[in-house]
């Protein structure tokens, strides 16, 4: 049960977040420095980033119990999102500096809110796991 309402409520946070920070905060940064290469508002495919924000916290919720290792919910959840955030942030930013014509602080700023919204995403993972009850080691 912990799966599955981790799963939709962290697709949640991150559609949440990835809109505060794109289509919010900072719209016209992002405006000025990918309009070359955006799809203009009304192209855009909300439904793909609603499937993609719930594959993400799919893969969270599975994967973090593997690596949990007992300490505070939300420490664990803060350390899982993080590693997991410099795991996609920090590639995608060579990534597409190297195929996409756009200014390196974009991409800093763009590769910064991926690391914090999927370290927000790992809190709210290790926040609704709570602590588990790992099995007892046998000889």
């Amino acid at each position: 049960m912990k799966f599955i309402l981790s799963t939709i409520i962290v697709a949640i946070v991150l559609f949440v977040l990835g809109w505060l920070f794109y289509a919010a905060i900072f719209a016209n940064f992002f405006k000025e420095h990918y309009s070359m290469i955006q799809r203009s508002p009304e192209d855009m495919r909300l439904w793909a980033i609603a499937v993609g924000c719930l594959l993400e916290a799919f893969f969270l919720a599975w994967i973090y119990p593997k690596g949990y290792k007992g300490g505070s919910p939300f420490g664990e959840g803060f350390k899982f999102g993080l590693y997991i955030g410099l795991l996609m942030g920090v590639p995608y930013v060579f990534f597409t500096w190297a195929m996409m014509p756009v200014t390196y602080k974009a991409l800093v700023v763009d590769g910064l809110i991926t690391i914090f919204n999927t370290t927000v995403a790992g809190i709210v993972t290790g926040l609704i796991y709570g602590k588990i009850e790992k099995p007892a080691a046998t000889n």
